[in-house]
């Protein structure tokens, strides 16, 4: 009986994780999305005591509130050389429709560095990801044909062949994020998907993927986002199952 009811409880409470990977090109925003969803996001071994710690360090000298992008802006963010990792307990907004799904879910995420030098390593984590994440700095215009083709490459990158019948297309979701939307200069959603990126939208028609406008910085649609992004992945569970922890 007591075997049992361990069984029950450890089926009861065990979390899905999926592992997603953060791409793009460098100084699109990639570490300071990563080191957003570690201040959105409590990580998986936070106890009641730690998690009023962070609370408390979300307040000034003078005990006034401060946002997470307040936090974010106060921080020095290297550019990635390598990788970063991070893992979090993700929750659904309270509002959710989709709240009660989003239960026992871990999220576990891999920033990859951008530069040119460091991309032929991207494919390495394909096999083992859930989902993609791929920023896009919207500010800059001049690089929009090279996001454009990079994207391709990791659609179609032989990597995601996981049998003789594969055909070489990526088999997991696609969070497109049009990155910094927040300043003047920002090239708006509509007319990416109208530019440069619209024969991408439509490489991609039959992949799962979706191109989001966000600003990582002032926090502006992450959540929103993620949600997104977790929704496809339960979805895609039959094609890729999560790990357990």
């Amino acid at each position: 009986m007591f075997h049992l009811a361990t069984s029950l409880y450890t089926q009861y409470t065990k979390r899905e994780q999926y592992n997603i990977l953060i791409l793009g090109l460098d100084n699109a925003g990639k570490t300071t999305f990563l080191e957003h969803v570690k201040l959105l996001y409590k990580s998986p071994n936070d106890s009641g005591s730690s998690s009023k710690l962070k609370k408390k360090q979300t307040t000034d000298e003078d005990n006034e509130p401060r946002t997470t992008s307040d936090i974010l802006k106060s921080k020095r963010i290297l550019p990635t050389v390598g990788q970063n990792t991070t893992t979090v307990h993700f929750e659904a907004s309270s509002d959710s429709e989709l709240a009660s799904q989003f239960k026992n879910i871990n999220l576990k995420f891999w920033d990859l560095g951008g530069q040119r030098s460091l991309r032929n390593m991207w494919s390495r984590y394909y096999k083992s990801c859930h989902g993609i994440i791929f920023i896009i700095d919207s500010t800059d215009t001049a690089r929009f044909e090279e996001c454009y083709e990079t994207l391709i490459e990791i659609a179609h990158d032989n990597s995601w062949n996981t049998d003789e019948y594969g055909d070489g297309t990526v088999n997991v979701p696609i969070l497109m994020l049009a990155n910094k939307q927040d300043l003047p200069q920002a090239v708006d959603l509509v007319s990416l998907k109208t530019g440069v990126f619209i024969q991408l939208v439509s490489e991609l028609e039959a992949t799962d993927s979706k191109l989001l406008p966000v600003s990582v910085l002032e926090n502006q649609g992450l959540k929103e986002s993620l949600e997104w992004l977790v929704t496809r992945l339960i979805y895609n569970k039959g094609a890729k199952m999560p790990q357990y922890s």
